[in-house]
Order: structure tokens, then sequence, then C-alpha cells
């Protein structure tokens, strides 16, 4: 159980830091882009030991912005927002439920 709760946390806390990402993604795509590359900086141990953290916020909102226009690339970032969010709520009610089952 304890195994379970870990990894519903961390992948809670995850996707919580997406979700701020996201929001970053939202309001700019350069400053999302001048965020992610100030991280990582270029180095590509730095890109893989930060893909668990900004990966999959990176990967979606640069194939939206080279896909859509700007406008639509934005409201798909919201509803990827919301998605992430509840994806994220959703793991901390299992992190919650594991933990007082111990």
């Amino acid at each position: 159980m304890q195994i379970l709760a870990v990894s519903f946390g961390s992948l809670g806390a995850f996707i919580l830091l997406n979700f701020i990402f996201a929001l970053l993604y939202i309001l700019s795509r350069s400053a999302g882009n001048g965020l992610y590359r100030w991280i990582t900086f270029s180095l590509d141990f730095l890109v893989v030991s930060f893909a668990p953290l900004f990966g999959l916020t990176q990967w979606a909102a640069n194939s939206l912005y080279e896909r859509y226009n700007w406008f639509v690339a934005r409201v798909f970032m919201v509803f990827y927002a919301i998605f992430i969010l509840i994806l994220s709520l959703l793991c901390f009610s299992m992190f919650g439920y594991f933990t007082d089952r111990m």
C-alpha cells in the first residue's frame, strides 16, 4: 500500500507541475519555451531529467502551437490544463485513499 501511495503522490505532484507549466504556456508561448530552455540550459542530461516534470506539457504545447494559430492553440491548452488538473486531483485523491488505508 505504501508503494501505491507514494506512486500516486509523486504522479500527482508531477502532473501539478505540468499544470502550472501549461498555465505559463497559455499566457505566452515564448515564456514557456524560454523557461524550459532556461531550466534545461541546452544540456541533454537535464532534458532527460526534467522530462517527467515538464516534458509532457512541452511536447503538447509545441505540437499545438506549430499546428494551429495562436488563438486555437491557447483554447486547446486551456482544455489540456483542465484535463491535467482533473488528472492531478484524481491522483491526489487516490493518494489520500491509500494513505488512509494504511
